[in-house]
């Protein structure tokens, strides 16, 4: 069984700042060196551009370093064109920055659709990483595209093939997603719980969380109720947890 360790990167939740990048990526990696994990990073390509050093150094050090849309624009919002516009010109800087195609991609909010997933394989990605299937949370945040997010919420949890050399890797859910929330949210007798399901649910786990989930954030709520160090104390522990019944692996090992 393996899990997968995703971050999305983009700029900070309420503020715009990127101190997630600066300053929540060196937190993020004395945790993954402390146990030799290595991860996923689905990175906004104007925050590539902004940042290429970082993320050249994360390649080095054999973590994996993916899209998360241009700007971290919906892609259901854009047209056949203009999401089309928005994957060139990321996959540009991509290229740009590390000599090489891209070979994974999030669509920002899980904004997935068949139209971006058609023009991702012609971009020769590999896989995308945007669905989350049994996910509640989905469809009650965006109502308006109900229809969209329930054939979401259905798709299946385990990696499949959308077209030729193509694959969706979903991440993990059950109802809640396996994702910084809960580690925030629940007492940890109540997340090894959890845990527990999703082991028995699911046969490999794909985890994601936010760069900015690793910083202070003096405008969000939740980090005022739930503090960034208590997401930070948790996620180490469930790393050290999941170690004991998991292989760790970059999504791109997935699908080889």
């Amino acid at each position: 069984m393996t899990i997968s360790i995703t971050f999305d990167i983009e700029k900070d939740l309420h503020s715009g700042d990127c101190k997630g990048i600066t300053d929540g990526i060196p937190r993020i990696l004395s945790i993954l060196d402390k146990y030799g994990v290595k991860a996923t990073f689905f990175t906004t390509a104007k925050i590539i551009e902004k940042f290429p050093q970082i993320f050249q150094a994360l390649k080095k050090q054999r973590h994996e370093v993916a899209l998360h849309g241009y700007a971290h624009e919906r892609f259901d919002d854009l047209t056949f064109e203009e999401a089309d516009e928005k994957i060139s010109e990321s996959v540009k800087i991509y290229r740009k920055v590390f000599g090489e195609n891209p070979q994974g991609f999030r669509a920002p909010q899980h904004s997935i659709d068949k139209k971006t997933l058609e023009i991702l394989k012609k971009n020769d990605f590999v896989y995308d990483s945007s669905y989350t299937p049994f996910n509640i949370f989905q469809i009650l945040f965006f109502l308006k595209k109900f229809r969209h997010e329930l054939k979401g919420f259905f798709s299946p949890r385990e990696k499949y093939k959308i077209l030729k050399d193509f694959y969706e890797i979903p991440v993990s859910s059950f109802l809640i997603p396996f994702v910084s929330l809960p580690l925030r949210v629940f007492p940890f007798a109540m997340l090894k719980i959890y845990l527990w399901i999703l082991r028995k649910t699911n046969k490999n786990l794909v985890f994601y969380a936010h760069s900015w989930d690793f910083i202070n954030l003096p405008n969000s709520k939740i980090d005022k109720m739930f503090s960034h160090k208590i997401f930070m104390n948790r996620f180490e522990k469930i790393i050290s947890l999941l170690s004991k019944h998991y292989k760790f692996v970059t999504i791109n090992n997935l699908v080889k």
